[in-house]
């Protein structure tokens, strides 16, 4: 199995709950589906060839600032003393800087445009749940370049990727390693007032749609008695979906459109935990894909 080359801190998954499993016939409908791409694709216009170069020079930019980042940087924020919080929002403002650098870059190299709505959400006192889907590679890093403090959850996997491992432990991110202790660790960093980022499908979306949400942020809501707020991003036309290699860009520039909706109020009706994390994520889920689908890009 494939690990995603630049996904240190990008899957906010975590374990059991958290964890995603796909049946044969949809991982066999995916495949079809990428050769179908792959053999449609016209001959490389100048246009379509530039912006594979410089999709890789965005990806060697992000990945050689990450290591300056990591060993010449953030062990700075370590020295100017201050508590272990202190410590972690010096280091997730400056990633938070990065990652708006990195879309700027992107969005100046002809790759990529954004359009947010409601994105003023964000910038309110929090504590806030943000769950989001996730269609592409870059999800995470559209999100936190509007967060100057975000918690995410990250797998245990990329704790050991060398561009991003440094980063994530640095900025205090949750590792799905601690496993039935991600909600609880969730729950403590929402009782502080902070910012914490899911994608509750696990991993990015197949090519036939979302794919089944997690119930770990229904019961993260549930414990710490904050609303989610959810996140419908689209990208238009496709790229760094799931299974698509990087230099596999599209024939125009990617439009990435990310509404932040109202949040949804975990609402307790007398059932069982289990009962109300379930009806809270169908609820989730229905409301992403609602807006999805009126976009057109389910």
């Amino acid at each position: 199995m494939k690990r995603d080359a630049i996904h240190g801190s990008f899957p906010c998954a975590g374990s059991g709950q958290f964890a995603d499993s796909n049946s044969v016939g949809a991982h066999l409908v995916e495949l079809s589906l990428l050769r179908t791409m792959d053999s449609s694709r016209p001959d490389f216009s100048v246009d379509r060839l530039w912006r594979t170069v410089g999709t890789g020079i965005s990806f060697a930019v992000f990945g050689a600032s990450a290591l300056g980042l990591s060993f010449l940087v953030f062990p700075l924020c370590a020295l100017a003393g201050g508590g272990t919080a202190r410590r972690q929002a010096r280091v997730q403002r400056l990633i938070h800087y990065a990652y708006r650098a990195f879309v700027k870059l992107m969005t100046g190299l002809g790759l990529i445009r954004t359009d947010w709505t409601g994105a003023e959400a964000l910038r309110t006192p929090g504590p806030h749940l943000i769950v989001a889907n996730h269609p592409t590679l870059t999800d995470v890093i559209q999100l936190i370049s509007r967060l100057p403090q975000a918690d995410c959850v990250v797998s245990a996997a990329h704790m050991h990727n060398p561009f991003l491992a440094r980063a994530a432990s640095q900025a205090g991110y949750i590792t799905n390693a601690q496993g039935a202790a991600v909600v609880e660790a969730c729950v403590e960093k929402l009782r502080s007032g902070r910012t914490v980022v899911l994608f509750p499908e696990g991993t990015r979306s197949s090519l036939i749609g979302m794919r089944t949400f997690r119930r770990g942020a229904a019961h993260i809501a549930l414990r710490a008695n904050v609303p989610l707020v959810p996140v419908v991003i689209s990208c238009a036309p496709r790229m760094l979906r799931k299974g698509q290699p990087w230099w596999d860009v599209p024939e125009s520039r990617s439009r990435y459109t990310i509404s932040v909706l109202d949040p949804i109020e975990p609402q307790r009706t007398g059932g069982s935990n289990a009962i109300v994390a379930r009806h809270l994520t169908a609820t989730l889920r229905e409301r992403i894909g609602e807006r999805l689908d009126r976009a057109g890009h389910r």
